[in-house]
C-alpha cells in the first residue's frame, strides 16, 4: 500500500500516481499507515494513534524488574511485542468490517428487580409485606471523563452500571453492573467515544462510517444525529462537543436535541476537554500546540509551544504527552504557567484520576503503569502491551495489544487482572 502525502488516499503498491487527486505519489515513511496522519520527521511512532512508523530504527534498551524476568518476560520478547504492534485505528477511524445494518435493532432490558422472600405468618402478628428492592438511578450531567474521552472513550459509567464497547464481539455497545453481571448487549454497532446521560448512549458510530449518533440505556430510539464522521465526542451540560472530521477536524458543538449545531473555531484539534467553560485541546494547525478558548469559541488562546497529545485537564492542572521531549509526561498550570517534567519514559494513553497518573510506558513495551501526579511512586501494573486506558472507580480498563486488543481491566493496585468480553 502507498499513501498518497496529498490527500491521504491508501492506493495499491505499483500506483505511481494518486488515484484520487492524481498528484505523484513520493515514499514517506511519517505518514502513518493505521490512521494516515503525517507525522514529523523524527518520529518513531504515531503521534496520533501509537502505531509504529515504517522507519529504520534501532530498538530501544528496556529495562525490567526481577519478577518479570523470573516471569519469563524478558527484554527479547517485549521487543518482539514493539516491533509487531500495530494500534489498530483502522477499525477506530474507518468503521469495522461488518456489514451495517440501517433497521434499528431494540434490546428489552431486564427487569432486576427481585422481592425478598415471602415472610413467614407469625401468629397474633400481622405479616410483612414482601420487599421489592429498587435499583437507585443516579443520572450524569457529563457523559464521560476527559482521560476516557482522549483514549477513545471505550468505557462510561452511569449509577451501577458501565457502558462499553465489547472487542469480544466486534466491538459492539454492552452494558453490565459494575460487579461484571447482567452483560447486555445493546446495539450490534461498532461504537467509540461512549458518553452516557440520562436515559441516552451518544457514541461514534463505526459501522456507519464514525457518525454521530444516540441511544436509550435499553436499546430503543436508536438516532443518527448527524452525518458528519466524528471524534473526541464529549457531553457536557446538554452539549455535544466533538472533532469534526468531515470539516477537517474543526471544532463544533450541537445540542443533545440535535439542533444548534455550529462550528467553535478554525484551527484543526484534537484530545479536546471540555472544563468548566473552556475548551483545551491540541492544535493540529500550529504543530499541535496547546490552546484552550471558551466554550463559545472566543478568547483563544496559546498555552504551550510543545507538541503535545492526551491531554487531560484535572483541577489546576493539564497533564499532556510532551512529543517535544521524546513523549514525557509534563504538567503545567491552567495559565501555562509552572510546566513540571513528571516522567523521563516515552509514554502514552495517559488518563489521570485523582492523585494518579496512569499511562502506557512505551519505554517498557506499552505496560500499564501508574504514578502519582507529582511522579513520584511509580509502579507497572502489569506485562500486557495496554492501549486505550480508561478508568473507572477502582478498575483501570485497556485494550490488550498481545490479544488483538481484547478488553481487560485490573483493579488500580495492580490485582485481579481479568478480561471483560
Amino acid at each position: 500500500m502507498r499513501i498518497c502525502q496529498s490527500c491521504k488516499t491508501k492506493n495499491v503498491d505499483e500506483s505511481v500516481f494518486c488515484r484520487k487527486c492524481g498528484v505523484k505519489i513520493e515514499e514517506n515513511p511519517f505518514i502513518c499507515g493505521s490512521c494516515l496522519y503525517e507525522n514529523t520527521d523524527d518520529s518513531l511512532f504515531c503521534i496520533k494513534c501509537g502505531t509504529k512508523l515504517g522507519v529504520a530504527i534501532n530498538e530501544p534498551t528496556i529495562s525490567f524488574a526481577t519478577n518479570n524476568r523470573e516471569a519469563g518476560y524478558n527484554q527479547e520478547t517485549a521487543i518482539k511485542a514493539n516491533s509487531s504492534a500495530q494500534f489498530d485505528y483502522n477499525v477506530y477511524m474507518n468503521g469495522s468490517p461488518v456489514a451495517n445494518t440501517s433497521e434499528e435493532k431494540q434490546v428489552s432490558d431486564v427487569n432486576f428487580s427481585k422481592a425478598a422472600a415471602p415472610v413467614q405468618k407469625v401468629v397474633e402478628k400481622p405479616v410483612a409485606e414482601p420487599v421489592v428492592k429498587e435499583e437507585v438511578t443516579i443520572s450524569n450531567t457529563t457523559g464521560n471523563s476527559v482521560g476516557n474521552i482522549v483514549n477513545e472513550g471505550v468505557v462510561a459509567k452511569q449509577g451501577d452500571w458501565i457502558y462499553f464497547s465489547n472487542s469480544g464481539d466486534k466491538g459492539t455497545l454492552y452494558k453490565e453492573r459494575l460487579d461484571g453481571s447482567d452483560k447486555t448487549q445493546i446495539s450490534d454497532e461498532v461504537c467509540f467515544c461512549i458518553n452516557v446521560v440520562d436515559n441516552w448512549i451518544y457514541y461514534r458510530n463505526n459501522s456507519d462510517g464514525g457518525k454521530l449518533y444516540k441511544i436509550q440505556l435499553d436499546g430503543t430510539g436508536r438516532t443518527k444525529m448527524i452525518d458528519d464522521s466524528v471524534d473526541c465526542v464529549s457531553v457536557v451540560d446538554g452539549v455535544i462537543y466533538f472533532v469534526n472530521y468531515s470539516d477537517d477536524k474543526k471544532l463544533y458543538k450541537i445540542n443533545i436535541d440535535g439542533s444548534g449545531k455550529m462550528r467553535i473555531c478554525d484551527d484543526k484539534c484534537m484530545y479536546i476537554n471540555v472544563v468548566d467553560g473552556w475548551i483545551y485541546y491540541c492544535n493540529i494547525t500550529l504543530g499541535q500546540k496547546l490552546f484552550k478558548c471558551r466554550i463559545d469559541g472566543s478568547e483563544v488562546t496559546e498555552l504551550c509551544e510543545d507538541e503535545s497529545m492526551h491531554i487531560n485537564v484535572v483541577g489546576d492542572w493539564i497533564y499532556y504527552r510532551n512529543l517535544t521531549d521524546g513523549g514525557k509526561i509534563y504538567k503545567m498550570h491552567l495559565d501555562g504557567g509552572q510546566k513540571v517534567k513528571l516522567n523521563d519514559d516515552a509514554s502514552s494513553f495517559i488518563n489521570v484520576v485523582d492523585r494518579w497518573v496512569y499511562y502506557g510506558n512505551l519505554t517498557e513495551g506499552i505496560k500499564l503503569c501508574k504514578m502519582t501526579v507529582e511522579g513520584t511512586e511509580k509502579e507497572i501494573l502489569n506485562k500486557d502491551q495496554s492501549v486505550s486506558i480508561n478508568v473507572v472507580d477502582n478498575w483501570v480498563y485497556y485494550r490488550n495489544e498481545f490479544e488483538g486488543r481484547k478488553l481487560y481491566k485490573i483493579q488500580t493496585d495492580g490485582s485481579e487482572r481479568q478480561a471483560v468480553c
